[in-house]
């Protein structure tokens, strides 16, 4: 029997061999027995050219055959097809008794010896007319829970303007069950030995995104105690540090932007003891080091002797699986890879692409091993990993797949052509808006900033482009405002070339221009030309 997916000690014993073998014979049976009879995109992609899905039997051979890349925008063109149909078969009703026989060969090719177990001992209950009205109700049952929608989750659309929905089945629910709560196991692992437990808080923003929901699945599992709130979306700031206070967490997950901009920034000014050790689990943007600085520095000075801050990486489309740190300082571990491959690759000017080797950057790119509602295979995130590696994690000693330096897709450096996303090329000169906010985060009187690329004559698409920084500064003295605007203009012209302009903002108002809760960081505002 196949595993479905790994608890979290048999991912800590199972090494990146076993997986690979293990993710082949799912990919194989998957595409043959789910994708080919029941994905209308997939199929017509695969009958476009020329395809045989019978000759696919790993994931090296989406590259093998060429099989072209999904982008955002071919996603949301197609939102129905991606979802799995049994019921239906190039615009026609499929028989019942076929659909029965592709799920249980499907059990059967990938190992699900309890689901195929299942329907053959019903079919064969109601081919002999033994109790088979109530058998044929069990497996109607059974159809219901694998493949019809139950809810959706909403990719945030910040880089593309794509906000597209994306389905979940109950069975896609009862696997996000399992998956979400290995990503706390591995930021907490290191200390659970000391008999030290987790009192958890979740902050991320209540929204029809993956981030709410997976992290209120996780927490609820592995937590003595567990405080859920949305982001000062209901309680004040104030308030839910104060409920942090009473409840002593010691564990807080959301968003970086809003936990370092708006929760300890309420901290710091607030009476409030910090416990012995604290995690702090970041995801949903980028992770900038000068604000994991601050965030620690605020717990430090609250009583905190040890802060472990990780991060974690999914997407809406990526549903019930995830990536997350063994260390801030170290890679992001595959902790779903029964369920879906993380995969890197280079896209070629001529429209053709290739899986990148181990010590190159490529684009992060999901192929589903399991699940049903809206599937993906070969879907160009676009996210960038600096490099990936298979074997033994040289930090924490899992053995398995894992991935460096994510980057979001929001951030400039990943919006480029391949996308449908522009680069970043301000008069002219490609920019790397995200490298450069790292630098202006670092210098010392800048609390947080906003790069705006922008029209100098914003009623005139073909006028000259511009960077504008919005800063609010850390120190409201307006005297010394025309030093930090010396500084950041040099320090933006040595990285780029450009002289920026710079506008003086309060915290409260690059608050609010810039988003709140979810912080547009990086915002090109330039018209388009008609």
């Amino acid at each position: 029997m196949v595993k479905t997916t790994f608890t979290f000690q048999e991912l800590k014993r199972t090494n990146h061999q076993e997986i690979k073998e293990l993710q082949n014979r799912k990919f194989r049976a998957f595409i043959r027995y789910q994708i080919w009879p029941n994905h209308p995109y997939y199929r017509r992609l695969f009958k476009e050219n020329s395809i045989d899905p019978f000759n696919i039997t790993r994931i090296e051979d989406w590259e093998k055959y060429q099989i072209p890349l999904v982008r955002k925008v071919d996603y949301k063109d197609n939102l129905r097809d991606f979802v799995l149909n049994p019921s239906e078969v190039d615009g026609s009703e499929r028989p019942p008794s076929e659909v029965v026989k592709n799920l249980m060969t499907y059990a059967r090719e990938s190992g699900k010896s309890n689901l195929y177990s299942f329907i053959r001992n019903n079919g064969i209950k109601v081919k002999l007319h033994v109790g088979g009205a109530s058998a044929m109700e069990r497996i109607r049952e059974r159809l219901t829970y694998i493949y019809a929608p139950l809810q959706f989750w909403l990719s945030s659309g910040r880089a593309s303007g794509l906000p597209s929905p994306v389905f979940l089945t109950r069975y896609d629910n009862d696997l996000l069950y399992r998956n979400c709560v290995k990503v706390g196991q591995m930021a907490v692992d290191p200390w659970v030995p000391t008999g030290w437990e987790l009192v958890s808080m979740n902050l991320f923003p209540y929204a029809p995104h993956l981030g709410w929901h997976a992290v209120n699945m996780g927490l609820k599992q592995m937590s003595k105690f567990y405080v859920a709130t949305s982001a000062g979306g209901a309680i004040p700031t104030a308030k839910l540090v104060e409920m942090a206070r009473v409840f002593k967490v010691n564990g807080f997950a959301g968003m970086p932007s809003y936990l370092r901009n708006r929760f300890f920034r309420a901290m710091k000014e607030m009476e409030y003891e910090a416990p012995e050790k604290v995690v702090l689990l970041l995801a949903g943007e980028k992770i900038y080091s000068p604000m994991v600085d601050d965030m620690v520095s605020t717990l430090t000075e609250k009583g905190a002797r040890e802060v472990r801050v990780i991060g974690g990486y999914a997407s809406s489309e990526s549903k019930v699986s995830f990536a997350v740190q063994c260390d801030y300082h170290g890679p992001y571990h595959n902790v779903s890879p029964l369920v879906l491959s993380f995969e890197f690759v280079r896209v070629n000017s001529d429209g053709s692409w290739e899986f990148v080797d181990e010590n190159e950057p490529g684009h992060v790119t999901l192929f589903h091993l399991d699940g049903t509602g809206t599937v993906f295979e070969g879907f160009l995130l676009g996210d960038v990993a600096s490099k990936h590696e298979s074997g033994k994690c040289p930090i924490c000693g899992v053995d398995g797949p894992f991935f460096w330096d994510i980057g979001r897709q929001n951030d400039a450096e990943a919006q480029i052509e391949i996308m449908g996303i522009s680069e970043k090329k301000i008069k002219g000169a490609t920019v790397n808006l995200t490298a450069l906010r790292t630098d202006l985060l670092s210098v010392p009187g800048v609390e947080e900033i906003q790069i705006e690329v922008a029209k100098e004559d914003m009623s005139d698409p073909y006028s000259m482009d511009v960077l504008n920084l919005y800063v609010a500064p850390r120190d409201s003295t307006s005297g010394r405002h025309q030093e930090l605007i010396l500084q950041l203009q040099q320090v933006t012209k040595n990285a780029t070339e450009i002289t920026p302009r710079v506008f003086i903002l309060s915290f409260e108002e690059l608050m609010e221009k810039a988003g709140e809760l979810k912080f547009m960081e990086i915002a090109d505002v330039r018209p388009k030309p008609a």
